[in-house]
């Protein structure tokens, strides 16, 4: 069987290809990078017949259109973004036949701030074709680092663009039909919402705060700012007070995904995905990785609540 071949007519908001990172990436400045949402990547890599370490497309908010040019084994899963196969409704979280010539599409978002029963949360969706996307390797991964300009499609470091046409790596079925229907189960999807609550791991600079921090911290409710991107997400609520000026700042230390950093003004920052290699602000706590599909689908006036993780 044929590689599969997708062209892509519409690109979307920002739709770029992504695995489960660069881990080899730190001493050349180069974060972990990778899918945001690491449980949705990997369950569409499972769903399509694929290693969890193949890249996907990582469609934020506002989805592309593409021309399947051959047949295809797909799947979506993360948010919930509309997505059509020629103007039919596509099901999440299911393996999904595509024909040659059919269109897959998605419906526009809004921001629709406090809505209710039967909303759609969540602002990314992960789109896996069986074999996984062809990309060249950079240390290991094919993710897309925008800042950078490595990885993702040809290399390049960019979004996908107006006549890119995208290749799967060799198929290992013989037949993509009888693949077809395979749901992820329900009950074990992460439970997305536009309120989250977090486990964290208070530290290591407790020492830097005012007993009150703490209290804020896991009392009180944050709300994702405008500023929210594959870096960090800003988080605006109770301040975090340190126990001086001169304890906002640290000597550089390492960063990791879900940690969370406490600058001068109180109001802290989710380092996410593309988070800088190290930092000087001191961290508060640090999320747990199983929570952190929770938090990377929230999006700008989204509410987060933490509390801390039970040893």
């Amino acid at each position: 069987m044929n590689r599969i071949e997708i062209e892509v007519i519409e690109p979307g908001l920002q739709t770029t290809l992504q695995d489960l990172g660069r881990s080899s990436g730190r001493r050349y400045g180069l974060p972990p990078g990778g899918a945001l949402d690491r449980f949705a990547h990997q369950a569409a890599n499972e769903l399509a017949g694929n290693y969890p370490t193949e890249a996907t497309l990582e469609i934020t908010l506002q989805g592309p259109r593409l021309l399947f040019n051959t047949p295809a084994l797909i799947s979506l899963t993360g948010a919930d973004l509309g997505p059509h196969l020629n103007d039919r409704p596509v099901p999440m979280w299911m393996s999904v036949f595509v024909r040659s010539g059919q269109v897959l599409s998605f419906t526009p978002r809004r921001l629709t701030p406090g809505a209710g029963v039967g909303a759609k949360w969540g602002g990314r969706s992960y789109l896996a074709v069986h074999g996984g996307f062809e990309a060249p390797l950079n240390l290991d991964s094919r993710s897309t680092y925008l800042r950078a300009k490595v990885g993702g499609i040809r290399g390049e470091g960019r979004v996908l663009q107006p006549g890119d046409v995208l290749f799967s790596n060799p198929p290992r079925l013989s037949t993509f039909t009888e693949a077809a229907g395979r749901l992820f189960p329900e009950q074990k999807r992460p439970a997305y919402s536009r309120s989250v609550t977090a486990r964290l791991v208070p530290g290591p600079y407790q020492e830097n705060f005012q007993p009150s921090a703490y209290t804020n911290l896991f009392g009180q409710p944050y709300r994702v700012t405008k500023d929210a991107d594959r870096m960090g997400f800003r988080l605006e609520g109770p301040q975090l007070a340190h126990i001086s000026p001169e304890m906002a700042e640290i000597p550089a230390c390492g960063a990791v995904f879900g940690a969370i950093q406490v600058p001068a003004n109180g109001q802290p920052i989710i380092l996410m995905a593309d988070h800088q290699v190290t930092g000087g602000y001191p961290i508060i706590g640090t999320v747990l990785s199983a929570d952190l599909p929770l938090v990377a689908q929230l999006l700008p006036g989204d509410e987060i609540r933490f509390s801390e993780a039970a040893y």
